[in-house]
């Protein structure tokens, strides 16, 4: 198997284990808030909204530097940035005190992660350019399997094991994804 095949199937598994366990949280996250409860006097409501839009706008300004710390130290060394990071990240989300440590854990996920634009960028270095269309288009369907199983996953996860215990298991699954890259991946 030539090494860009291999390559491809290695991070189409990535992106769909990194979509799922991103995704995974979605389910419960609100749930969770209300658990945590605020200290800040804002509405559970507005709390879990912040929850969401504070991890996708620290991801917008974030993304341009992570795009040019690719070009320059690898497209690699950033899929397994995104992963350990968003592994770190998640893990912590289970020992926060309040939903104002949720919301700031959040954003330092969208500051860190990022494992869809990395595995873009190497696999669009890696594949044959008449292959491109098709490596792209796999890798859409390993985010987007990924995203259509989290869900579903961290649902069955938090109702067996409550939502601290499935933000490990989340994080594991993250560890082991930029675990594979670091091996599986030249």
């Amino acid at each position: 198997m030539p090494s860009w095949k291999r390559t491809l199937a290695i991070m189409v598994a990535v992106q769909f284990n990194s979509a799922m366990g991103f995704s995974v949280i979605f389910p419960f996250l609100p749930l969770y808030v209300k658990h945590l409860g605020s200290t800040t006097g804002l509405s559970i409501e507005v709390v879990s909204g912040l929850v969401f839009s504070v991890q996708a706008f620290t991801m917008a300004i974030a993304s341009p530097f992570w795009g040019v710390v690719a070009d320059r130290f690898g497209r690699k060394l950033m899929v397994m940035r995104a992963s350990l990071g968003g592994s770190v990240v998640i893990l912590l989300m289970g020992f926060v005190a309040n939903a104002e440590q949720l919301v700031a854990l959040r954003a330092v996920q969208g500051l860190l992660t990022g494992v869809i634009a990395a595995a873009n960028a190497l696999i669009a270095s890696v594949v044959p350019r008449e292959r491109t269309g098709y490596a792209m288009g796999l890798l859409q369907v390993g985010l987007w399997s990924g995203v259509s199983f989290g869900p579903l996953v961290g649902g069955i996860l938090s109702d067996v094991f409550g939502f601290r215990v499935t933000f490990a298991i989340t994080s594991v699954i993250l560890l082991l994804s930029g675990l594979a890259v670091w091996i599986w991946v030249h």
